[in-house]
C-alpha cells in the first residue's frame, strides 16, 4: 500500500477554512434536517416554556390532557392544555406519543399563541391552534437535534440557560465524526435510545440558532453517548445507594457505555439478587449489553418476561431490547410476548425487537400477525424494517399497507419497512415511490431518497424522478444515484455534482478529524458531502462489499491517493476482507505501508475491532512516537462502543 504525499498544515488548514466559508451557502440551501434549530432558539421563540405531566389520554378521541408543574418561563396558568394528537390524515395517533401518553409521564411545553412544541424525552411534536382548539401539526423530525434524552435533564438545562449559565444537553448526532441524523430520523429511530446515536454538548442561550453551526464545533461538543466514561467512579457509587431507583438508573446509564463499563461487572453482578424487581431487570440487561454473556442475567430477564404483573413484564422486554447481542438467548421469549393479552407489553417487545434489530429474526414471525393491528401495525413494521433482509420474504400485509384508503403514516411505515428488507418482494415500495414522490413535501421527499438508496439497483428505474426532485439538500439525490448504481467508488463517480472530498489521507474532512500528525484538526467545520456519505457507507453495509473491495484493491496496488480521509470508512463494507489484509500490512518494513494500513483500520472504526491484537503489537515495536501515537489514536478507533 502506498500513501499520498501529506500535504502541510498550512494546506489543510487553508482547505479547511475554504470548506468553511462554503458553510455559509450549505446554510442556505440545506434540507429541514441541516437547518434544525437548537435548543437555544427553541427557548428564545417560546413565549412560555412549562414542564407538563400527563393528566389523561382519550384514546377515542385522541385528546391528551396536560397539566403544568413548573413554569420556566412566561407566566403561570392553571387551566389543563389539550392537544388532539391525532392526525389529520385517517387520526392516527403518532407512535411514540402512544408509548409516552400515560398519566404521570412528563415533557417540556415550548408555546406561543399559534404553536407549541412538546419534548417528550426521547420525541417530540408539533400542535397548532386552529378555531380555538389544539391539533397535531407537522411532523417536526428534526427536533432530536436539538435535544432528545431525560426530562429531568432538560428541564434543568432550560432553568440553568436561562439563569446565563452553561448546561449540558444531549441531542442527536449529526455532522460529528462524520455521522448524520438522515437515516436515524428517516427510519423513526428516535423511539430506540439504544440505536439513535447522541451526544453530548454545552449550551447556553448565547449560542447559534442552528445544530449545524454547533454538532461539530469543539466549543460546544463534550463527547459521544448519552454520558462519559469520566462518569463511571460515579455511577458505581450510586449502584450502592439505598434508593431503588438509583440503583436501577445507574446501571441503565452504564449500559450505555456498553464494554466501556467492564469495570462494573462485578458491581452489577451482586445487584442480580437485589430486592427490587426493576433493579435486578436494569442489572441483567446492563451485563448482557457489557459483557456479551452471564448466564444468571439471562435467568433474571428470562423470569420477568414470564411475570403475571404486566408492569414487569414490559420493563423486562425494554431490557432485552437495551441488552444487545447478550439479548439473544431471550429472543425466542420476546417472541411469545408479542402475543401478550395487554397491549402495551406487546408495544413494549415490539420496540425491543425493533431495537434489537438482526438479533431479532427469530421472532420475525409473530410480529407478522401485528401488521393486520391498527394499534401496532406502524411499530410492527418498522420492527421488521430494523431485522432487515434477514426478514425475507417482504410480508404480503407490508405491501397491502400501501393501498391508497391507508393513512399516510401507514403507507410511509410499509415504504420504510420494505426498503430496509428488500428482496424482489419489495417492487412495490419502488413502484409506490415512483407515483408519489414528485407531489412529495420536502420531509416525505427527502426521506424517500433515502428510502430508494436502501431498495438499490432494484430502484434503477426510479432514477428520473429521484435526480428531478427539487430538494434543498444538493448531496442527498447525487448520493441516492451512486448508492442506486454502486458501481464506483463516490469520489470517482462521474454523476457527483456535489462537492467532492479532500484527497489524500492528509485532507480529512472538516468534522471527521483525523489521526493525530496526519488529518486536520477535528470538529472544525460541517461537511455536508461526506457527512451523507459516510452514513451510506454505515447504514447501506454489506451490500457495498464490492466497491469496498473495489478501494481496497486500489490501496494495495498504490492507486488509492485520491481516496479521502471519510472514504476509508467504506472499508468497514468489507471488514473480513479489509481486516486480513490490512493487518498482514502493519508489520510491513515500509513505513508509509505501515501508516496507510493503521489510517485505514482506524477510520474502519468498531468493524475493525477483531484487528485489535495486530494493532497492540504493532504499538509494541513502533520504532518512532509519531508511529505509537498513530497506532494509539487507530485503537482508540476501533475500541468506540
Amino acid at each position: 500500500m502506498k500513501l499520498s504525499n501529506h500535504p502541510s498544515l498550512k494546506r489543510q488548514l487553508f482547505r479547511l477554512a475554504l470548506a468553511c466559508s462554503c458553510l455559509g451557502i450549505v446554510t442556505q440551501i440545506g434540507a429541514y434536517i441541516d437547518l434544525a434549530p437548537t435548543l437555544s432558539k427553541v427557548i428564545g421563540d417560546a413565549q412560555k416554556v412549562a414542564l407538563v405531566e400527563v393528566a389523561g389520554f382519550n384514546q377515542t378521541t385522541h385528546v391528551l390532557t396536560l397539566k403544568e408543574v413548573r413554569v420556566l418561563k412566561g407566566a403561570a396558568n392553571q387551566t389543563p392544555v389539550l392537544h388532539n394528537v391525532g392526525s389529520s390524515d385517517g387520526n392516527i395517533v403518532p407512535p411514540a406519543i402512544v408509548q409516552w401518553a400515560e398519566p404521570g409521564n412528563r415533557g417540556v411545553l415550548f408555546s406561543t399563541r399559534a404553536t407549541s412544541l412538546l419534548c417528550f424525552g426521547n420525541g417530540w411534536y408539533q400542535a397548532k391552534s386552529s378555531g380555538g382548539e389544539w391539533k397535531l401539526g407537522v411532523d417536526r423530525a428534526d427536533l432530536p437535534l436539538a435535544y432528545y434524552g431525560s426530562i429531568s435533564r432538560l428541564t434543568d438545562a432550560i432553568a440553568t440557560m436561562l439563569a446565563g449559565g452553561t448546561a449540558t444537553l444531549t441531542m442527536v448526532r449529526h455532522g460529528n465524526d462524520g455521522e448524520s441524523a438522515s437515516f436515524d430520523l428517516a427510519l423513526n429511530r428516535m423511539n430506540l435510545p439504544s440505536v439513535i446515536r447522541v451526544q453530548r454538548i454545552r449550551a447556553t442561550m448565547s449560542m447559534p440558532g442552528m445544530v449545524m453551526a454547533v454538532s461539530t464545533n469543539p466549543v460546544y461538543v463534550i463527547g459521544a453517548g448519552l454520558i462519559g466514561e469520566e462518569e463511571i467512579p460515579t455511577l458505581l457509587q450510586r449502584l450502592s445507594s439505598p434508593d431503588a431507583v438509583a440503583r436501577a438508573e445507574a446501571a441503565e446509564d452504564l449500559q450505555q457505555l456498553g464494554r466501556k463499563a467492564g469495570t462494573a461487572e462485578a458491581s452489577l453482578v451482586k445487584l442480580l439478587a437485589d430486592p427490587a424487581e426493576r433493579v435486578r431487570i436494569s442489572a441483567a440487561s446492563a451485563l448482557l449489553r457489557i459483557t456479551g454473556e452471564n448466564d444468571e442475567a439471562v435467568n433474571v430477564i428470562t423470569r420477568g418476561l414470564a411475570s403475571a404483573d404486566a408492569s414487569v413484564r414490559r420493563a423486562a422486554a425494554d431490557a432485552v431490547g437495551r441488552a444487545g447481542q447478550g439479548a439473544a438467548p431471550v429472543v425466542g421469549r420476546l417472541a411469545a410476548v408479542l402475543q401478550d393479552q395487554n397491549i402495551q407489553t406487546r408495544r413494549s417487545a415490539v420496540r425491543a425487537a425493533a431495537t434489537l434489530g438482526p438479533i431479532a429474526t427469530s421472532a420475525a414471525g409473530a410480529l407478522v400477525p401485528l401488521l393486520k393491528e391498527p394499534g401496532l401495525m406502524i411499530e410492527a413494521a418498522d420492527a421488521l424494517g430494523r431485522i432487515g433482509p434477514a426478514a425475507r420474504p417482504v410480508p404480503a400485509p407490508l405491501a397491502k399497507m400501501l393501498d391508497a384508503d391507508q393513512p399516510t403514516a401507514v403507507r410511509m411505515a410499509a415504504v420504510r419497512a420494505m426498503s430496509q428488507i428488500g428482496g424482489p418482494e419489495a417492487r412495490p415500495a419502488v413502484d409506490y415511490i415512483i407515483k408519489t414522490l414528485p407531489d412529495m413535501e420536502e420531509i416525505d421527499a427527502y426521506n424517500m431518497e433515502i428510502y430508494l438508496a436502501l431498495l438499490g439497483p432494484m430502484a434503477a428505474d426510479a432514477i428520473p424522478v429521484s435526480q428531478s426532485t427539487k430538494l434543498a439538500n444538493p448531496v442527498l439525490p447525487t448520493a441516492t444515484l451512486w448508492a442506486i448504481k454502486s458501481d464506483s467508488l463516490p469520489w470517482q463517480f462521474t454523476g457527483n455534482r456535489g462537492r467532492g472530498g479532500f484527497p489524500g489521507f492528509g485532507g480529512g474532512p472538516p468534522g471527521m478529524g483525523g489521526p493525530p500528525g496526519m488529518g486536520g484538526p477535528p470538529g472544525m467545520g460541517f461537511d455536508i458531502n461526506s457527512t451523507m456519505y459516510v452514513a451510506y457507507f454505515r447504514e447501506l453495509g454489506e451490500r457495498l462489499r464490492p466497491v469496498a473491495v473495489m478501494l481496497l484493491k486500489q490501496l494495495q496496488e498504490g492507486k488509492g491517493n485520491d481516496t479521502p480521509a471519510w472514504g476509508y470508512k467504506l472499508l468497514a463494507c468489507a471488514p473480513s476482507e479489509s481486516i486480513a489484509q490490512l493487518s498482514a500490512l502493519l508489520a510491513s518494513d515500509n513505513l508509509a505501508t505501515r501508516e496507510g494500513a493503521t489510517v485505514a483500520i482506524g477510520y474502519m472504526g468498531n468493524a475493525a475491532f477483531p484487528a485489535q491484537a495486530k494493532l497492540q503489537a504493532a504499538l509494541d515495536k513502533a520504532p518512532t512516537e509519531r508511529e505509537k501515537r498513530l497506532v494509539e489514536w487507530a485503537l482508540r478507533e476501533i475500541s468506540a462502543d
